[in-house]
């Protein structure tokens, strides 16, 4: 009996052990399986699942364990979607975007504001301190001022390299919550060119305003005492109506100039043909050659080939033609030489045309193409002058892709090269 009980015993124990075992051996699977799955997920493999064929706690622990990857795997989804829209609204956007959190650390930057901020766009910014990105101590100090504002903050900065930045500040509230801040958000724009626009208006229309108020007053000061004065005699007469008539040719001179200049800046495109430069310059050499003549000034010219033509606007060449000689003669002293060089340098359309008259200043060079810069204003007002001609000539130019240089030796002569790339129809 005590046998029986001994066998007994000992076959419950091994079954159990066996049984023991086997759980022990699957078990020691499932967690490999668990190892190694959970180890594929931390990088980044989120196709990987637990696969393991188990009931009961163990099978509803691999459900949930493969249910977390799935959620997992769709917010990451759906973060790195949100991020590239982030990214590409940031790069489309043409300021300057900075996000700072509230210690001056960079959260976020855009291209634009590292190419304001001349940073080096292939490092990484974000995580870093402004205080070592920004080098302009203006800006870092309009940041600093901010910090914890709750106002938006709109200035403008002026840097010592004369560069001036529009910038918007606003504070970057904590989600959901009104009253907690963490960090700032920058928008920065470079708005040097706008600026100088802005400025070189301003000018000009001061400038505008001065130029017709000199003839007006004289217009309207003669015609007041013609009127006042009826027993003027004639010849005294006929003199204040010749001013009169001198400062009215003027005045319509300068407004002809006003109107083509801004007729050009518009970038209103006159209709292009094909014209023969030789034939325009005669045009123009046959309207200056009186002017020429009455100082005794030789105006020669050369041309490589006088069936040289050009896809161009026929009056904008005219013009270049007109104002150069025009300008040539009148700054060019009695019996002196005028010369007019037209040729082809490969495929550019090259116009020279110089003189040795009076020359002008080395400091006054850069300057002659602004509008109404005079080098020498008496005499500019003496021999008509509207002081538009040159800022014309650049502008057309300029709207057929050309370029204009000067030479010029103050006492020696100037000579105005204009470079035109050819255009075929």
């Amino acid at each position: 009996m005590d046998n029986i009980v001994l066998v007994f015993i000992t076959l419950i124990s091994s079954t159990v052990s066996i049984i023991c075992i086997r759980y022990n051996i699957r078990l020691r699977n499932y967690l490999k399986a668990f190892i190694k799955t959970s180890k594929n997920i931390s990088n980044r493999e989120f196709h990987s699942r637990l696969n393991i064929d188990v009931r009961g706690e163990l099978g509803e622990l691999s459900k949930n364990f493969n249910d977390m990857i799935d959620i997992m795997n769709s917010k990451i989804e759906e973060v790195e979607y949100n991020h590239l829209q982030m990214t590409s609204i940031l790069k489309s956007i043409s300021h300057g975007i900075l996000a700072v959190d509230i210690d001056g650390n960079i959260m976020l930057i855009n291209d634009e504001a590292k190419s304001i901020l001349k940073c080096n766009e292939d490092k990484i910014i974000e995580g870093k301190n402004i205080n070592i990105i920004i080098q302009e101590s203006s800006l870092l100090k309009e940041i600093a001022l901010f910090k914890g504002s709750k106002e938006s903050k709109y200035v403008e900065i002026t840097t010592d390299d004369e560069i001036v930045y529009s910038i918007n500040l606003d504070p970057i509230y904590l989600q959901d919550m009104n009253n907690v801040i963490i960090g700032s958000i920058i928008n920065i724009k470079d708005i040097t060119e706008k600026v100088k626009l802005e400025n070189m208006r301003t000018d000009f229309v001061a400038n505008v305003s001065h130029e017709l108020k000199t003839p007006l007053t004289s217009i309207s000061g003669f015609v007041e005492t013609l009127k006042l004065n009826e027993n003027i005699d004639v010849a005294t007469r006929n003199r204040f109506l010749g001013i009169i008539e001198s400062e009215s040719d003027r005045l319509k001179r300068l407004i002809d100039d006003i109107l083509l200049l801004s007729f050009i800046e518009k970038n209103e495109t006159k209709s292009l043909e094909l014209v023969n430069i030789y034939e325009i310059f005669m045009e123009v050499y046959e309207m200056t050659d009186y002017f020429a003549k009455s100082k005794n000034i030789n105006v020669s010219y050369k041309f490589s080939d006088q069936s040289i033509s050009i896809l161009s606007n026929r009056d904008y060449i005219k013009q270049i033609f007109l104002n150069l000689i025009d300008n040539a003669i009148k700054y060019t002293p009695e019996n002196n030489n005028v010369y007019v060089e037209v040729y082809y340098d490969k495929n550019n359309l090259v116009i020279k045309v110089g003189d040795n008259g009076i020359g002008i200043p080395k400091e006054d060079i850069n300057r002659i193409f602004e509008r109404f810069y005079r080098v020498d204003k008496a005499r500019s007002r003496d021999v008509g002058g509207t002081g538009l001609g040159l800022a014309i000539i650049k502008h057309i130019v300029k709207s057929l892709d050309g370029t204009i240089n000067v030479k010029s030796e103050l006492g020696q002569g100037s000579e105005f090269i204009i470079t035109i790339p050819k255009k075929f129809p």
